[in-house]
């Protein structure tokens, strides 16, 4: 359930936690098994800062989000938002599945500006968004194409771009770069970063992979076993862009690493 807004400096804040799940065992013809995933879970994210959830596949990450963003309904317990979150479209959740965020039937300008019209967002400023995020998500030369055209990194690119357009204050995205390689990677982290400072985002990124936490995460958070838990709550003062190959993030590297095999045993 949704409760009270949070306090000065929050972002979002989860309280005790309930949450199971039923499935059939024997392969959908047995008896319904209740499993309980999240058991007195609590969690706070502050405002402006960059969040990574870390952990296995399976380990409960996308449920996690989905509670946060208020698409998945826990049992018990109580999803506390900023009391600056006065709008739906204050809080944006980005799933797995990049083409679940454009429509299909617009072009790639047309999708950029789309929200921003039904926003009411108007003239120059309109135009000098759409601007900035078509040359900023290196979209600009795909304005007149249509997503079934696009690549797998063009395709995210577009989404990100789409979603992030009217400014949202807490941004959620679910596995974001799994499908992509190094270098479009590369290009999507340094604009995230770059949306999150300016635009005074508060980001949450969840994520299976050591190196898209190093990249992009202020802080990281380490979830494991049945029923989740907190392995590791990390802090990481690093400059961006992250340089590797460096004692600093070698350091930061076997934090993250030390947390997931702590989840594991």
């Amino acid at each position: 359930m949704t409760g009270p807004a949070l306090s000065t400096r929050g972002a979002l804040e989860l309280e005790d936690i309930d949450f199971s799940y039923a499935a059939r065992l024997n392969g959908g013809n047995g008896a319904l098994f209740n499993g309980t995933l999240y058991k007195d879970f609590s969690l706070r994210i502050e405002q402006g800062s960059i969040v990574t959830i870390m952990g296995a596949s399976g380990a409960g990450k996308s449920t996690l989000g989905r509670i946060m963003a208020g698409i998945v309904i826990p049992q018990r317990g109580i999803v506390r938002r900023s009391p600056e979150f006065t709008q739906p479209s204050d809080l944006v959740y980005v799933d797995q599945h990049p083409m679940n965020g454009v429509f299909p039937w617009q072009t790639v300008l047309e999708n950029v500006r789309y929200p921003l019209q039904k926003l009411g967002w108007e003239g120059r400023e309109r135009r000098d968004r759409i601007c900035y995020l078509m040359n900023l998500f290196r979209l600009s030369a795909l304005s007149d194409v249509y997503p079934a055209q696009l690549s797998g990194g063009e395709l995210q690119r577009l989404a990100l771009a789409r979603c992030l357009s009217w400014k949202p204050k807490l941004v959620i995205l679910d596995e974001p770069f799994s499908a992509l390689d190094g270098k479009v990677k590369a290009e999507i982290t340094s604009a995230l970063h770059e949306l999150a400072l300016n635009d005074r985002m508060t980001l949450v990124l969840i994520t299976h992979n050591v190196s898209d936490a190093l990249a992009l995460g202020m802080r990281c958070i380490i979830i494991a076993r049945r029923p989740v838990q907190v392995m590791s709550d990390l802090d990481f003062h690093l400059g961006f862009p992250r340089q590797e190959n460096t004692p600093d993030y070698d350091a930061m590297q076997q934090a993250l690493i030390n947390g997931i095999r702590d989840g594991l045993v």
